[in-house]
């Protein structure tokens, strides 16, 4: 289809003051176009003819809708599937699915992939090595996991990986490193890393913080927990159990808190002397969750001992474990959802003591904050209050929300995180429309507007606003048919109004 509009009639139309109406919606003709050249819903490739009649029929197909599944549909119905290279993909809508293939060793063809809205599963491929072909993924909406691989020695082709919701590697046993994943500094939900090869943690050297449970078991050839120097706060449990070579734990001389249940059984550490372990055996119930074959790791007791004779700082070390303290409002829910790019998010208190107020604060990442919003409090109470924020500017993709609970002489706490994911497609959508006093702008990426600029159905401009924020008002214009362009970096959005 040729949409090259002719010079002379882009003047007519402009001289006329129809060019931005035609435009919007030639903008929206060509979008259409390109959306049919992907098939809608889920996708099942379980045989490489299936593959070779996709690439086949579908060439220039890159955002697939729904999900993806490349392979079998189970260990008894294993796929033939040997090539993907002719496919062409640059975002998946829904999951990805790579399982049950025993002939394919490369994963070239996803080369063009950056980004999969749910989660990401490699499961059950003989004959991959590694992980090369995904080299172009930044971002994975839910959890990534890899397992049963048992020819898979490196996860090399995740290098470009930032974002995750949580991650899961287990029996790969040829899996010697976790390098690759050198691009995630924060996971915000849980880490399980079980029954695999490796030796240390080296692969996992930019991690700071883990929103949920930690999980490190039954790796056999684990010698130390280095790679994990940069973690500094775990806000679910940490369990170790079954690494029967592990006699170290120092790379873990960063973390400052763990907001859950500390577990360490049947290894041989010998080497404690940390500044978590000056909070954690304060715990009365301590040892019941320590079993060591080592001679200085197996109660508090040994602990404090190696930690005095280590000339540990202990008050510092219980001073910066601020990350777990619990909020002066006893809070006893706290929960987000979605309609459409909208978050809300709400929370309820059952007491409250001193309790100025709440800011609200959101993360791309669950490490960097950003207060968007703040709520008063009740004070001192004894009685359940509840609180909702909306955000009408999420982030694409994963938006982590806690609350900063403030007192009135200024300390403050920090609520546990909760998660949500929205479409990774950049779609600006502005809404109420029809609209009387005020416009919103959702689907910005948390971003301010570039320029936003008003036509009437006359052509002429009425409103013109700079680096504005994602609420306009609208107040001051007559009811009418109208024409908004709505710029943020490289994304425009043409949007026509009605106004009561």
């Amino acid at each position: 289809m040729d949409l090259d509009l002719d010079l002379n009639l882009i003047c007519f139309f402009m001289k006329n003051q129809l060019f931005l109406p035609i435009l919007f919606l030639l903008t929206s003709l060509v979008y259409q176009v390109q959306a049919q050249q992907c098939p809608t819903g889920d996708v099942v490739l379980a045989t490489q003819a299936q593959v070779d009649n996709f690439v086949a029929n579908h060439p220039t197909c890159q955002n697939l809708s729904g999900n993806l599944t490349i392979g079998g549909a189970s260990q008894g119905s294993l796929s033939d599937i040997t090539d993907i290279s002719g496919l062409q993909l640059t975002s998946i809508g829904g999951s990805l699915r790579i399982q049950h293939n025993p002939m394919l060793a490369s994963l070239d063809g996803l080369d063009m992939l950056t980004s999969v809205t749910a989660g990401l599963v490699i499961f059950n491929n003989d004959l991959l090595t590694d992980l090369t072909g995904l080299d172009a993924l930044t971002f994975i909406g839910k959890n990534l996991t890899i397992t049963s691989n048992d020819a898979l020695t490196s996860l090399t082709g995740l290098n470009a990986l930032t974002n995750v919701v949580s991650i899961n590697i287990s029996f790969n046993p040829m899996l010697a490193s976790l390098t690759g994943l050198e691009g995630i500094t924060s996971i915000p939900g849980f880490l399980n890393i079980e029954s695999n090869g490796i030796t240390s943690m080296a692969g996992l050297d930019n991690l700071e913080f883990i929103g949920s449970d930690f999980d490190i078991t039954n790796n056999i050839n684990l010698l130390s927990l280095d790679g994990l120097e940069n973690l500094m706060a775990i806000q679910g449990s940490f369990r170790m159990f079954g690494n029967i070579q592990l006699t170290s734990i120092e790379g873990l001389v960063s973390l400052v808190d763990i907001c859950g249940q500390f577990q360490m059984f049947k290894h041989v550490v010998t080497d404690c002397a940390i500044g978590i372990m000056c909070v954690l055996t304060q715990d009365e119930n301590f040892n019941q969750f320590i079993q060591t074959d080592g001679m200085t790791c197996s109660s508090a007791t040994q602990i404090m001992a190696d930690l005095q004779a280590a000339g540990i700082d202990c008050e510092a070390a219980e001073a910066a474990a601020v990350v777990c303290n619990p909020l002066s409002a006893e809070l006893v829910r706290l929960d987000v959802r979605l309609e459409g790019r909208t978050a809300i998010l709400e929370w309820e208190t059952a007491t409250e003591t001193n309790n100025q107020g709440f800011q609200i604060q959101r993360s791309r990442d669950g490490f960097e904050w950003k207060t968007i919003g703040w709520q008063e409090g009740n004070g001192t109470s004894s009685t359940p209050n509840t609180y909702s924020y909306t955000d009408y500017n999420t982030y694409r993709g994963i938006n982590s929300y806690r609350l900063q609970q403030i007192d009135f002489n200024g300390s403050f706490t920090y609520s546990p995180a909760v998660v949500i994911e929205t479409n990774a497609v950049n779609t600006i959508d502005v809404y109420p429309n029809p609209a009387s006093d005020f416009l919103i702008v959702s689907g910005l990426d948390g971003r301010t507007m570039d320029e936003v600029i008003i036509h009437d159905i006359n052509g002429k401009e009425v409103l013109r606003l700079e680096d504005a924020d994602n609420i306009i008002d609208i107040s001051n214009l007559d009811p009418g048919m109208y024409v908004a362009v709505i710029i943020a970096g490289f994304d425009e959005k043409f949007v026509k109004l009605v106004i009561e």
